[in-house]
């Protein structure tokens, strides 16, 4: 009953199945052999680590100097645009004024929100998605009655888009190009000159450019570069990037969404004042100590560093393959020649060692006959170094 009431997009969506459907009946498996505690999960990319004390102990006095403050402004405090401003000058070089930002609840709902600004429904018109990618990117645009166009990110490119690939007769109808630098989960950095070629790409074909940058303070050797850098970006580009992963922070939901364009970012800042309210002050306030604290993300950048290290060489040992990740807290793993499909490598793994990991096949569309994950298996680095090592150790025996 009611079915027929529900619109073409949103029905397309809901009967897509759920992906991790068969991760979570194997995890329930392994915990009836195993117990639940001595499960090893590399598969949820959701921080473990607290949210630093600096952040925790503002958010706490944020909640009485906030007692009385009522709805909180959608477009964010002029504390925390203030200091994501100095951020982005320190971080990336790039200028950007308070007005030129507005606080989001992190990245999820702009990308969520963002095609329905830019697809006219029921047309044909297509959001360029990375595939793999954040499927935000892709179910926004089907719920705006677009058609997500997708992109392979495949070892023989260096897991970077080919954006001259794309056939022309897509480029006309496209709208939207999301591009994700450190990438989810390739844990692929993209170059100055590949920015720049999204830039001019998306500049020569009047298509909105969204670079999320939600991992950018996650990386291995080099710091990543930001769109905001590149010549042009001005133009065309919107910007996002969140606290979730930078300061494990997940639970807060808090980011923003920047621009120079002032009719991209209004767009957005209109329809984020006529749909939500804003994020909560006490967490704005916690978010711009968040910003302002450099060490703390040092410090996981460490972390990170010493599970990749203690995990690389077990993995090896039973016949993965894979690019080191450049940044992310993610290892984008070719799976061992001995199993014929992600699904029966995870599958071993979790049943046999106690080891879960998400099967790259299931968070990737297949296109053209390809699927970018059809021979790869994700894994997080969220567990600490204790259960790093450990499941180190189940594997080399």
């Amino acid at each position: 009953m009611f079915e027929d009431r529900l619109n073409p997009s949103a029905k397309k969506l809901l009967e897509a199945p759920y992906p991790f459907k068969a991760v979570d009946e194997s995890k329930e498996n392994a915990q009836k052999k195993f117990g639940k505690d001595f499960i090893i999960d590399f598969g949820v990319g959701d921080p473990t680590d607290a949210t630093p004390e600096i952040v925790r102990n503002a958010c706490k006095k944020a909640v009485d100097w906030e007692m009385q403050s009522g709805y909180p402004v959608t477009g964010g405090t002029v504390e925390l645009r203030e200091t994501v401003a100095e951020w982005v000058k320190k971080r990336f070089g790039a200028s950007l004024s308070p007005d030129e930002i507005v606080s989001t609840y992190g990245a999820k709902y702009a990308c969520f929100v963002i095609p329905r600004l830019f697809i006219d429904a029921g047309k044909g018109e297509h959001c360029i998605v990375p595939n793999p990618g954040y499927p935000p990117y892709s179910s926004g645009t089907i719920i705006a009655g677009g058609v997500p166009h997708y992109y392979n990110l495949l070892p023989e490119n260096g897991f970077e888009p080919d954006l001259q690939a794309i056939p022309q007769n897509a480029v006309k109808k496209s709208k939207v190009l999301f591009l994700n630098s450190p990438q989810s989960p390739t844990a692929k950095i993209y170059s100055k000159a590949k920015l720049k070629e999204a830039v001019d790409f998306c500049n020569d074909n009047k298509i909105v450019l969204v670079s999320d940058e939600c991992y950018s303070d996650l990386y291995f050797a080099e710091p990543p570069h930001s769109v905001l850098e590149i010549r042009g970006s001005e133009n065309c580009s919107v910007v996002l990037n969140s606290l979730s992963k930078r300061s494990m922070m997940t639970g807060y939901a808090t980011g923003f969404l920047a621009s120079k364009n002032p009719v991209l970012l209004g767009a957005f800042k209109r329809i984020q004042d006529k749909s939500v309210q804003g994020v909560a002050t006490f967490i704005q306030s916690a978010s711009a100590v968040a910003f302002a604290d450099e060490r703390h993300p040092a410090e996981m950048r460490k972390i990170y560093k010493g599970r990749l290290d203690a995990l690389v060489p077990a993995l090896k040992g039973i016949g993965c393959d894979f690019m080191l990740p450049e940044g992310t807290f993610f290892l984008w793993a070719k799976i061992p020649e001995r199993f014929s499909s992600p699904r029966k490598f995870c599958e071993w793994l979790l049943i046999e060692k106690g080891i879960n990991s998400v099967p790259g096949n299931l968070i990737s569309e297949t296109v053209g006959g390809v699927n970018p994950g059809s021979d790869r298996a994700r894994f997080a680095l969220v567990p600490n170094i204790d259960g790093v090592r450990e499941a180190a150790k189940r594997l080399s025996e």
